[in-house]
Order: C-alpha cells, then sequence, then structure tokens
C-alpha cells in the first residue's frame, strides 16, 4: 500500500487536511462530526509532534485520538448492524486492523524517534482515514441515504444516539 507510506520532504509539509463537508461527508450529521474530531485531533497530533517536540500532554493528544477513533467505530458499527448494511463485517475488519495498528504503534510515540518516524505515523494516520472515508464510509452513507431517503435519516440518528461518542467505556 504505497499510499499510506508517503514521508514529507520538507519542514513546511502538513499531512492532515482539514475535514470538510463537500469532500469528506458521508451524509449521517453525526458520524460526520464524528470525522471532523477525529481530523482535529489528527491534526492536534501533528502540530504536537512537529512543533512542541513531544511535549507533556503528548500522551493526553494519543488518549484522545483513540478514545475518538474507538468511540467512532462502535458507534458505525452499531449502526451499520441496525441498518442490515450488508458490508458490516468488511467495515469492522477495517476498523480492527486501524485499531490494532494504533495499539502497536501511538504509545511509541513517547519515545525518542526521528521525525521522520514521527511523519510516517501522521502520514499513514492521515491516509487511512481519507482512503476509508472515501472508499468505504461513503458506501454506507449511500447506503443510509436510500433506506432513510423518506425521513432524512431520522431512525439513523436515533440509532446513533444509542451510543454516544462521548461516552468513556472503561
Amino acid at each position: 500500500m504505497s499510499h499510506l507510506s508517503r514521508i514529507s520532504t520538507g519542514p513546511s509539509f502538513r499531512r492532515v487536511a482539514d475535514w470538510n463537508q463537500a469532500s469528506h461527508g458521508v451524509g449521517l450529521a453525526e458520524l460526520d462530526h464524528d470525522h471532523n474530531l477525529i481530523f482535529i485531533a489528527l491534526g492536534t497530533l501533528e502540530n504536537e509532534l512537529r512543533f512542541l517536540r513531544r511535549g507533556a500532554t503528548l500522551p493526553k493528544t494519543v488518549k484522545f485520538l483513540d478514545h475518538l477513533t474507538k468511540r467512532h467505530f462502535a458507534r458505525e458499527e452499531h449502526l451499520m448492524e441496525r441498518l442490515g448494511y450488508p458490508k458490516t463485517g468488511e467495515h469492522r475488519e477495517q476498523h480492527g486492523l486501524l485499531t490494532a495498528w494504533m495499539d502497536a504503534v501511538l504509545p511509541s510515540l513517547g519515545e525518542v524517534r526521528r521525525p521522520s518516524y514521527d511523519d510516517a505515523v501522521i502520514a499513514y494516520l492521515s491516509d487511512w482515514w481519507h482512503v476509508h472515508n472515501h472508499r468505504h464510509d461513503k458506501d454506507y452513507g449511500q447506503y443510509a441515504g436510500e433506506r432513510f431517503a423518506e425521513d432524512r435519516f431520522a431512525e439513523a440518528s436515533s440509532i446513533l444516539s444509542e451510543c454516544s461518542l462521548y461516552q468513556f467505556a472503561e
């Protein structure tokens, strides 16, 4: 997967693009909000690694990104199951791969590393989210739209409210 292994070539390079509705939206406000928060967390992590040189807040930033990602995945999977989305298993597998990667890699960001390592981590995460959003998330958004065209996603919103992004499950 060469698109997931790019490394920046200069100090002014910014890996994480700002989230925007036109290119990243999936059509479900709650999940679009989740995605926006995840992009903000990725940008925060990138800035901390680049400019704060692994400051004291790095473990909190990593934990925040980890929490947002896992809660978001739980919300998406819950919705897909309730919708009867036919690609739920494949989607869940994609989530599992990223979660395992994050569990293995993110804790090491607190160790002394080369800037190229930090950049490779940010590049992987940013590319993963962009590719996943465009190839997988937009597909279930379209499926939900077709299923709930008449009531404009009211049932999907109700389903998502059952599984809040802000609940902390310990």
